[in-house]
């Protein structure tokens, strides 16, 4: 872990302490509690201040409860730039041009008006922190692992531990245990990445690479390369991981790709790693006063593993609701939907096509972004396809294999 850039992101005092003597609603009571000040907790949060100041509207008394007691540089999000949203201005790079490949075969696309776009965590979460901080209608409580959300005759109570928050309305965003998930069908995404600083590393500095499939594996594994610059770039090794196996460390492999480039000296500057679930979400009873949102709402696209521009769409969503609410009092609120329920239906027969010929994956994936052009591609992985564009995708992919898959049995 960078422990300056750890130190840099660590709140200069408790937010516990802070936020209950100087700003905490009387009685611990709010008009909305977030639980998790995550992606999706701190993306509602922003949308929130941003559609208040937009329209002038009062902001409801807001309490987020986030588990972890500090925030470091531990991830970063990809996606397509396509849409405005309260990070924009915050996105640290941009590729005009991508790429898939296996071996010596390769397809790539270019769009100069959709560009591929990275936004590290370090950056999101002191923005949203700071917004946070600046607000006195929010409390953040670092450093909370919610036990309990139970309705009551005119709200909701959270607990943790020996303390209480009630509330008009609770937004869930903690993702679903593995026990939850729906099995059958689908992957875990596990990923094991390095960013590097290198002089002269000598990757193409203008094309992202999306998927650089490596052989010998039985499952589909695969190269994420983004060039930072000249000397530094973030890499990536991910595989779809059966979800009943145990995952694999996949950082030897991701050591033995580096040892095998010759690069000369190179630095290690920040590691990250995780599991994503590539599966169907539970369902879920989505109206009222408790609302779940983010992975655990299925607002992570299946197929892909993306899951930043849907969050986007859903936290707007939301914050409008919620805004309407505070000025209506009528706190009965509903699950935004992120995307269309055909795509959702298109990536479970992909993922189960996917099951069955795991071999396919890389050349699957490479006709796939030979047949499509840039701007039908980055519609769709940003879950905003026009039926050509899916059609497109259809027609790009072997029928029987699909066809097969669509079938109920």
């Amino acid at each position: 872990m960078n422990r300056r850039l750890e130190a840099e992101l660590e709140p200069e005092a408790e937010p516990e302490t802070r936020s209950a003597s100087q700003r905490a609603a009387p009685n611990g009571e709010y008009d909305l509690v977030i639980i998790g000040a995550g992606l999706t907790g701190l993306s509602l949060a922003c949308w929130l201040l941003q559609l208040a100041e937009d329209g002038q509207a009062t902001l409801p008394r807001v309490c987020l409860l986030e588990p972890r007691t500090s925030y470091s540089n531990d991830r970063t999000w990809c996606f397509w730039d396509l849409d405005p949203h309260p990070f924009r201005d915050l996105i640290t790079h941009r590729w005009f041009r991508w790429q898939v490949s296996r071996g010596n075969q390769s397809a790539c696309q270019s769009d100069a008006n959709a560009a591929y776009a990275m936004l590290p965590a370090d950056v999101l979460y002191r923005h949203a922190l700071a917004r946070i901080e600046d607000t006195l209608a929010f409390d953040l409580h670092l450093g909370v692992t919610v036990s309990g959300v139970e309705h009551t005759d005119d709200g909701v109570l959270v607990s943790a531990d020996q303390r209480r928050w009630q509330a008009k309305a609770v937004i869930d965003t903690r993702p679903p245990g593995k026990g939850q998930l729906t099995s059958g069908v689908g992957f875990w995404q596990v990923f094991s990445g390095l960013e590097i600083a290198c002089p002269k590393h000598g990757f193409d500095t203008s094309t992202a690479t999306l998927m650089d499939f490596q052989p010998g594996y039985p499952h589909p594994c695969f190269l994420y390369l983004l060039p930072l610059d000249e000397d530094h770039f973030l890499i990536e090794w991910t595989a779809f991981q059966p979800e009943k196996e145990p995952a694999p460390d996949y950082r030897s492999d991701l050591d033995s790709w580096l040892q095998r480039q010759e690069l000369g000296y190179y630095e290690v500057t920040r590691e990250e790693s995780g599991s994503l679930p590539m599966l169907r979400m539970p369902n879920v009873q989505n109206s009222g006063r408790v609302i779940r949102a983010g992975v655990g709402a299925g607002w992570m696209r299946a197929a892909t593993g993306y899951h930043f521009v849907s969050c986007q769409r859903g936290s707007a969503a939301l914050a409008r609701q919620i805004l309407a609410a505070h000025a209506s009092g009528d706190w009965m609120l509903q699950g935004p939907s992120v995307r269309a329920g055909w795509l959702d239906w298109m990536d479970s027969v992909f993922l189960r096509a996917l099951k069955r010929h795991p071999d396919k994956a890389p050349q699957w994936f490479v006709k796939l972004f030979a047949a499509t052009s840039a701007a039908q591609m980055s519609r769709f992985m940003n879950d905003q396809p026009r039926w050509r564009d899916a059609l497109a995708v259809a027609s790009a992919l072997p029928p029987g294999p699909f066809m097969r898959a669509a079938l109920p049995w």
